[in-house]
C-alpha cells in the first residue's frame, strides 16, 4: 500500500513511483521508544471530512484506521481512546484497523488513541486510513474509495502543523495536486507479488502490466468513482 506518506508531497514530486517504505508521518530525531498513540482530535478531523464527502464519493461506505507498521500476523493488538478519567475501547474490525463511531465516545480535549504497540525507534507514523464501499468482492478497489481515502489522509497531515502546511503551499504553486498525481493502482495495491492490473468502468475496461510506467492516475477524471481496479498473478486474482 502506498497511500502512507505524510511526506507524500516529496514522494510525488520526485517521482510517481513513490517507494514501498514512504511511511504517513515524519522521522524524528530521538531514537526514543514511543508508545503508538494519536490526538483524538486529529482522528476526529479525519471522521469529520470523511462524513462530509463519502455521501457524494462513496456512498454507503465505511471508515477504519491501519495501524502504521504492525504485522497483520502480530496478535493481541488493542486501541482505546484515553482520556483524563476514562478508557473506551474501539471496535477492532480486523487485527489491524480500529473505528471510530458518533455517539458513543467519550472524548475531552485532551483524549488521545492509544494503542498497546509503540512505535519503530526514530519514527511517526499516523494510521492509514481506508475507505471501503459494501458489495466489493476481495481484492477489488473503488476508484471513488481510492480518491475519498486520500483526501482524508491529507485532512489528517495538514491538521499536523505549520510545516505540512508550507510544504503543501508551496506545491500548489508548482501547479501540485498531491492526491490527483498518485497512481491509482498503487494506492491500496496487494502486499504481494502480481503481475496484472485491471481497471473497469461500465462497459470500459483496461488491463495493463504491473510494471507499466504509465499507469492512471487518482486524479484522472476520465474513470469515474465507480471504477474497479483488481490484480492478478499468472491470470489468479490477488487480494
Amino acid at each position: 500500500m502506498r497511500i502512507r506518506s505524510f511526506l507524500i508531497l516529496l514522494a510525488v514530486a520526485g517521482s510517481a513511483h513513490a517507494a514501498d517504505s514512504i511511511n504517513i508521518g515524519h522521522r524524528t530525531d530521538s531514537d526514543e521508544i514511543k508508545p503508538m498513540a494519536w490526538r483524538f482530535q486529529l482522528l476526529e478531523k479525519a471522521l469529520s471530512t470523511f462524513e462530509k464527502r463519502a455521501a457524494e464519493e462513496a456512498p454507503g461506505a465505511k471508515l477504519t484506521f491501519r495501524l502504521p507498521k504492525v504485522d497483520a500476523a502480530e496478535a493481541g493488538n488493542q486501541v482505546e481512546i484515553v482520556g483524563a478519567d476514562h478508557h473506551v475501547p474501539l471496535p477492532m474490525p480486523s487485527n489491524t484497523s480500529f473505528s471510530l463511531k458518533r455517539g458513543t465516545l467519550a472524548e475531552d480535549d485532551d483524549s488521545m488513541v492509544v494503542v498497546n504497540r509503540n512505535f519503530p525507534k526514530g519514527e511517526f507514523n499516523h494510521p492509514l486510513v481506508q475507505v471501503r464501499s459494501p458489495g466489493l468482492p476481495d481484492g477489488v478497489r473503488r476508484m471513488g474509495d481510492l480518491r475519498l481515502a486520500c483526501s482524508v489522509q491529507m485532512e489528517m497531515a495538514k491538521s499536523e502543523g505549520l510545516k505540512f502546511r508550507a510544504a503543501l503551499a508551496a506545491a500548489s504553486l508548482f501547479g501540485f495536486k498531491v492526491c490527483d498525481k498518485l497512481e491509482a493502482a498503487k494506492v491500496e495495491e496487494p502486499s504481494g507479488k502480481y503481475d496484472t492490473v485491471t481497471i473497469e468502468d461500465g462497459t470500459r475496461r483496461l488491463v495493463h502490466a504491473a510494471k507499466d510506467k504509465h499507469q492512471p492516475e487518482l486524479g484522472d477524471k476520465a474513470w469515474s468513482d465507480n471504477a474497479r481496479i483488481s490484480y492478478t498473478l499468472n491470470g489468479q486474482p490477488v487480494l
